[in-house]
């Protein structure tokens, strides 16, 4: 399938998300497009999928115009797309999600779950991908619910498929076997469109690469005629900053205690225990769904667990999430847009929630708004946060700003202890940057930090310790400076190798 997009421009209010782009995709191609937050990348597919109408512009597909009048229109038209966000029923099962809208009925008018069964288990031996199809999609980690959402696209056999960030939650091999599908997907003359921040891995499966800046195409053309350096000085608009380097040096006194920790649920964890002391970073990396939620809900007061937990000596395992907050925890989830932020809340109200000095904010009985809105500024300067203002809601920022907002609003708490939970996910390449030297800052100066994290490169670059979770166990340590990408991707793939488990 060929489509095109002509002359988008999309305005949401006084912000002109995309301005002017034409872009296309050729039937066979897997092309990539590249850009900070807010460049207007997701916006644009969108328009293409029919999630937004566009203020100007015109859509092809195979050569002839198309007016869409929702999504449905453009999967009728053999689109699919998996959102960042995911666009999952919780309550419903894996089955169900991936036939919903598309229910193969029998002659009575039933819906054949039998005959969808086979056909996606078709695509499973095909794809070499496993699933249980009867689990509930809100017990799931998020690399789990991607594949759900890959099912989908392919159960609906679509001919253009979109992916927005489909990498961010995948370990190196689960990766590899992505790219191979899509390969597939191409040699089959389906066209293949990426979002994504990582260029290393639009060097490897691209054979086109558009590169969005402020809601303009800055760049765009074969791979063969561009570099990764390239593509990030397009990106960012001028040069990146040297990589970080991290110096090795001792830890201080334990803050973070855990002790004979077992948690109930869909992955059952532990029993294990596991300790972070003061200017150091303790790095636990897995593939989703292998128990890391379990722990940091556990840990964090979202969750039931037995076991003892202590936050600076004091033991908070009998506190709720506020009291943990206030015994001095701060926490980054992997799902901002359910757990991490208010949606419906203003930029600046979210950038105030659950802080402890509310004095600061506050005259008498009122809030003081203009001090939390000038605290909201701060955040977004410093974290360059793309948003219209403090006042802006938080569910007009795109996903890697509300991410920046998180993080931002996180660690200007400065407390003790810092759990980060995927804290890059779906940022870009400048914001990455950004956040891991703002953790690092935050070790160097003595706070306890435990990152759990799918990102490879991003365990090795800031954890002075790792540990692997699979199948709700931690592998024995591994210090950093033995650590190796390929060992530990084959503990996140391995039950033999995660050992460290309490009698």
């Amino acid at each position: 399938m060929r489509a095109s997009l002509e002359h988008i421009s999309v305005d949401f209010g006084p912000v002109k998300a995309v301005d002017d782009v034409s872009f296309g995709v050729a039937a066979g191609e897997i092309h990539a497009i590249v850009g900070e937050n807010g460049a207007g990348k997701s916006t644009l597919m969108n328009v293409l999928f029919g999630l937004v109408r566009p203020n100007n512009g015109r859509i092809l597909i195979d050569g002839d115009e198309r007016v869409w009048n929702s999504p449905q229109d453009a999967i009728e038209a053999g689109l699919g797309m998996v959102h960042q966000h995911f666009m999952l029923q919780d309550d419903m099962t894996v089955l169900e999600n991936i036939v919903l809208c598309s229910e193969p009925a029998n002659a009575l008018g039933f819906v054949n779950f039998t005959a969808a069964r086979n056909r996606i288990r078709d695509g499973f031996s095909q794809h070499g991908i496993s699933i249980d199809l009867n689990a509930r999609v809100g017990d799931l980690g998020v690399g789990q619910r991607q594949i759900v959402e890959i099912l989908k696209v392919l159960y609906r056999d679509a001919r253009l498929i979109i992916l927005d960030e489909p990498t961010a939650v995948l370990t190196p091999q689960e990766k590899d076997r992505l790219f191979a599908i899509l390969h597939s997907f191409a040699t089959d003359r389906r066209s293949i469109i990426i979002i994504t921040h990582k260029l290393d891995e639009v060097m490897e499966v691209a054979d086109r690469v558009s590169v969005m800046r402020g809601g303009r195409l800055v760049s765009s053309g074969s791979l063969l005629k561009t570099t990764k350096e390239r593509m990030a000085r397009d990106i960012v608009g001028g040069e990146l900053p040297p990589p970080l380097r991290r110096s090795a040096r001792a830890p201080g006194r334990v803050v973070l205690s855990v002790r004979d920790l077992r948690v109930k649920g869909h992955m059952p964890v532990g029993p294990l225990s596991l300790d972070v002391g003061a200017g150091e970073i303790v790095g636990i990396a897995g593939v989703s769904g292998n128990g890391q939620s379990e722990l940091i809900q556990a840990i964090t007061g979202l969750r039931r667990a037995s076991g003892e937990i202590r936050l600076d000596g004091k033991r908070v395992d009998n506190m709720d999430v506020a009291g943990r907050r206030g015994a001095g925890m701060s926490y980054i989830p992997e799902d901002r847009q359910r757990t991490g932020l208010a949606l419906g809340a203003s930029v600046s109200e979210n950038a105030n929630a659950g802080r402890d000095d509310v004095g600061r904010f506050s005259k008498g009985p009122f809030l003081d708004r203009k001090a939390m809105a000038d605290f909201a500024r701060g955040l977004i300067d410093r974290y360059r946060i793309k948003a219209a203002g403090p006042r802006a809601l938080a569910s007009t920022l795109s996903g890697g700003n509300k991410q920046k907002l998180v993080v931002g609003r996180e660690l200007s708490r400065s407390t003790p202890l810092v759990i980060a939970e995927n804290p890059t996910w779906g940022v870009d390449i400048g914001a990455i940057e950004l956040i891991h030297a703002e953790l690092l800052r935050m070790r160097d100066a003595g706070h306890a930090i435990l990152l759990v994290s799918t990102e490879l490169d991003e365990i090795l670059t800031l954890s002075d310790r790792i540990f692997v979770i699979y199948a709700g166990a931690l592998s024995d340590e591994i210090p950093a400076s033995s650590a190796d990408r390929q060992k530990i991707g084959m503990l996140m793939t391995s039950r033999r190798t995660a050992t460290k488990v309490e009698a």
